[in-house]
């Protein structure tokens, strides 16, 4: 009797994470749903960069993505913080392991 080789799939969110997390550092912008990161670095302007730390996202900040459809969508501190892609992108986060 002739049997088919199992064959097991990845998910493509499981590979993204893995990817990333070997990474040392990216851009907010560059990171998946459900990540969660560390704050390394906010290279925005500086009237930007004072408004943001006041909301909670300075460096040292743990953060989660949770929406990247327009803009980013981030969990800090337990609070939702929307923004926009150039703002997420001049911000540097390290990826933290699960």
């Amino acid at each position: 009797m002739f049997r088919f080789p199992r064959i097991r799939f990845r998910s493509p969110k499981s590979t993204a994470h893995a990817s990333l997390a070997a990474s040392a550092a990216c851009t907010l912008g560059a990171c998946p749903v459900g990540l969660q990161a560390t704050v390394l670095c906010l290279a925005c302007p500086a009237h930007d960069a004072q408004r943001l730390r006041a909301l909670g996202l300075f460096e040292g900040a743990r953060v989660g993505v949770l929406d990247t459809r327009s803009g980013m969508v981030l969990d800090v501190r337990g609070t939702r913080l929307a923004l926009g892609r150039e703002i997420a992108a001049s911000i540097t986060v390290r990826p933290v392991a699960p």
